[in-house]
């Protein structure tokens, strides 16, 4: 999430409130402390669940749809826009980063139940919330939210990422029938805007979101991760994931900060069938507007399990 440093809002005026009241202080450092991960709480992390019993062919899709409230523009008009847009699509797992805002989930929402895609799960977070949502075609047997340590700096009210409480969140779903389970992560790391201060927390953020993986998927499923990482594929902070998290890459295009992973599995063979960008435009008061300030990705993604006989796909 990167806030535009000329503009001046109401968000802005009450966290500056925040950080200079010493009475509200106190409060907003404890928001600071990460959230508990309450994998303890996991039955599959418990039992394992047996590995997919047959191949499966998933459309995954990741997209920042940009909606900050009093800082993005058209959202009225954006949010029915992207619903449509990505109904038409008919993805099977859908990761949104900044859906902040309550009334911008349910038009997304709305829109999505539509094609068949009636599971979802919210995740709050700090004092604006995580912004991440995670909606499915398949129903949701666990959530779960890891908040990021390292979250910026309170005092640069311009970059919000501090107020957002970011993190990455996990659902296992549960595929028709008796095929098996997908771990799902979505996440939003911190923003760079342009400043080296800010590399190591983006440096934190990665490897938080390795370690989260690391114990949070269960290994007998395959694992998918998506997001706005806010790191690209030549930084270290890429490198520092990919490798520690034993991350590969489902997309057959290139991307900028998105990106869609699976975790490395011995059991499972990954393939990309294609990979569509989703980057539309919209009349509004007469001009061309852009869905979002993001492009959207969506990867048609083979699982094929190596030990399975071919099978009818999960569609």
């Amino acid at each position: 999430m990167q806030l535009r440093k000329t503009r001046v809002t109401l968000f802005g005026c009450i966290a500056g409130v925040a950080v200079v009241v010493p009475l509200i202080g106190t409060g907003c450092l404890s928001l600071r402390t990460p959230s508990p991960t309450e994998l303890s709480g996991s039955a599959q992390l418990a039992t394992a669940p047996p590995g997919l019993s047959e191949p499966v062919t998933l459309r995954v899709l990741t997209m920042n749809v940009w909606g900050l409230k009093f800082l993005s523009d058209h959202r009225a008009e954006r949010m029915p826009a992207i619903g449509a847009r990505l109904a038409q699509l008919k993805p099977d797992l859908i990761g949104f980063q900044e859906a902040f805002v309550k009334a911008d989930r349910e038009v997304l929402l709305t829109a999505l139940s539509m094609a068949g895609l009636v599971h979802h799960r919210y995740f709050p977070s700090g004092f604006v919330g995580s912004g991440l949502l995670v909606v499915s075609r398949y129903p949701i047997e666990e959530a779960f939210f890891r908040r990021y340590t390292a979250g910026g700096k309170a005092y640069r009210v311009d970059h919000g990422d501090w107020w957002a409480g970011k993190g990455v969140c996990l659902i296992r779903i549960r595929l028709p029938g008796s095929v098996g389970y997908i771990d799902f992560f979505n996440t939003h790391a911190h923003a760079s805007y342009g400043e080296a201060m800010y590399d190591p927390v983006r440096q934190s953020n990665m490897e938080d979101l390795a370690a989260f993986i690391a114990r949070a998927a269960t290994g007998t499923s395959p694992a998918l991760v998506v997001g706005d990482f806010n790191v690209k594929r030549h930084e270290q902070q890429y490198r520092t994931l990919v490798e520690r998290a034993r991350l590969t890459r489902l997309m057959a295009v290139d991307s900028w900060i998105d990106h869609i992973f699976a975790q490395e599995n011995s059991a499972y063979r990954h393939e990309v069938l294609d990979t569509t960008i989703i980057d539309d435009k919209i009349p509004v008061n007469g001009k061309s507007i852009r869905l979002s300030d993001h492009k959207g990705y969506m990867s048609t993604i083979r699982i094929t399990p190596v030990t399975a006989r071919p099978a009818t796909d999960v569609e």
